[in-house]
């Protein structure tokens, strides 16, 4: 009965999500004042205000978007400054109309949720965002012990996972478990009790 039971809450749960996800899309849809579909703020600490690192991030703010939106794959990757306040950035456009005023209020956006933050990402849907410290980035990949398990070869993606997705990664895989062990806890006490009970009966 138990195993029915958890059976039964799987089956509402995988019905129920979808649309439930959906309802909360078109409520985002349907606001008018640009808040993000999806933002991140980085772990590289946070940038003095009037900083040359502000002013590298101002920088990217009026170049990206133009280089983005003359760009044929409606992409693009901008440098801006010098180290240790190197900036790199990228902008992504999901079509051309209006991709240069999208990335510039997503730009604004990363900066607004994430406030002096030296890396943030900001996806309004039509548009993405992304900047980091190119300095502080390098840093923290050559940390990272796995690297030398798969050698020189290893792309630049796999090592944006092991640095910023691992943890996130790490923590949901837990937290199945966690849960996989609840559901067999419960099914063991059920029979536990199912057994005691049929050893009372005369």
């Amino acid at each position: 009965m138990p195993r029915a039971a958890a059976a039964l809450l799987l089956t509402v749960l995988a019905l129920v999500a979808p649309p439930l996800s959906a309802a909360a899309t078109d409520a985002l849809d349907d606001d008018d004042d640009h808040r993000s579909a999806f933002h991140a703020c980085g772990n590289q600490g946070q940038y003095a205000p009037n900083s040359s690192y502000e002013a590298n991030l101002r920088y990217l703010a009026g170049t990206l978007p133009a280089k983005v939106n003359g760009s044929s794959s409606s992409f693009a990757s901008v440098l801006a400054g010098e180290r240790p306040d190197e900036i790199s950035a990228y902008g992504f456009c999901n079509s051309s109309s209006g991709c240069a005023a999208c990335l510039a209020t997503a730009f604004r956006h990363a900066q607004l949720v994430c406030p002096y933050s030296r890396r943030a990402m900001a996806d309004l849907r039509a548009c993405r965002v992304s900047y980091h410290n190119v300095h502080r980035r390098e840093q923290v990949v050559r940390v990272v012990p796995a690297v030398a398990i798969f050698g020189d070869r290893m792309s630049s993606r796999w090592l944006e996972i092991l640095v910023d997705d691992f943890p996130m990664m790490l923590l949901l895989q837990v937290m199945g478990i966690a849960c996989v062990l609840f559901m067999f806890l419960q099914e063991w006490r059920a029979s536990r009790k199912g057994a005691a009970s049929a050893n009372l009966l005369p």
